[in-house]
């Protein structure tokens, strides 16, 4: 199942938590194939960032993109989904980011789940923690 990750699940990964494992068995297992954002990237970069430093975050960075296992795409070329999910929900302008280009795709959108988001009724979210 193709799917767009938020940066939330990536953290994960990057800090080798529970979560981060199953997400990476589905991947390794082609379960998931997960495409990211540019706006993602840059989101997860600064919060890297915020903890190691930024040639941690670079170089943390870099091993996820070279892993050969995400596909990035421009969220930009899905603009005016981003803003109409944005002025219609109450959340952060990346998560806005992430479900408007899943629905651009038509595909879902993979999040950790978070409060922001637990009780939205978004069509096209799904949560790392039910698959």
């Amino acid at each position: 199942m193709r799917v767009v990750v938020d940066t939330g699940v990536l953290v994960e990964v990057l800090e080798g938590s529970d979560l981060g494992e199953k997400f990476l068995k589905f991947v390794i297992s082609s379960r998931l194939e997960p495409i990211i954002t540019n706006l993602t990237l840059i989101e997860l970069t600064y919060i890297i960032c915020r903890k190691y430093g930024i040639n941690k975050a670079r170089e943390l960075v870099k091993k996820l993109l070279d892993s050969g296992y995400f596909e990035v795409v421009n969220a930009l070329e899905f603009a005016n989904h981003i803003i109409e999910m944005k002025c219609n929900n109450s959340i952060s302008i990346i998560d806005a980011s992430v479900i408007a280009t899943a629905k651009g795709l038509g595909i879902k959108a993979l999040f950790k789940l978070e409060k922001e988001l637990r009780d939205k009724k978004l069509e096209n979210v799904i949560f790392i923690e039910n698959i």
